[in-house]
């Protein structure tokens, strides 16, 4: 694929009963110019039951819209916000509120154009190789 780029927005899930987030993934799609806003698709948060304290995102794939090299996308992305953010989801809410995972994702976006996807900064700065 010679121009694709994709534009995460926001990732929320909130904890279901089996210890599992459970929520949806926005972003923006950029393919050779066309510009598609707002897709959204289901998405998991889970730990390792083998490795406590590895957590992982799971999108769920997308029939309707063909994204070549998703796989790679979503492995990228695990990687940017375990490895490159350090975030860790927590399993205690606020209150009375339900555990939640929120991100939002600013000025990034992932550039799938290559053999590998690399993440850049809005004004074309690689963030990490």
């Amino acid at each position: 694929m010679r121009f694709l780029h994709v534009y995460p927005k926001r990732l929320w899930a909130t904890l279901n009963p089996v210890g599992i987030f459970e929520g949806q993934f926005t972003f923006d799609l950029e393919q050779y110019g066309l510009l598609t806003s707002d897709i959204v698709c289901e998405a998991t948060i889970a730990e390792d039951p083998m490795m406590p304290g590895q957590w992982q995102i799971v999108v769920k794939p997308m029939f309707d819209l063909e994204m070549p090299h998703f796989d790679k996308f979503v492995a990228t992305l695990n990687h940017y916000v375990f490895e490159v953010l350090r975030f860790m989801p927590s399993r205690t809410g606020a209150g009375q509120n339900l555990p939640m995972v929120k991100i939002f994702f600013d000025g990034i976006y992932f550039d799938m154009s290559g053999a590998e996807p690399i993440v850049q900064q809005i004004g074309d700065v690689p963030v990490e190789k």
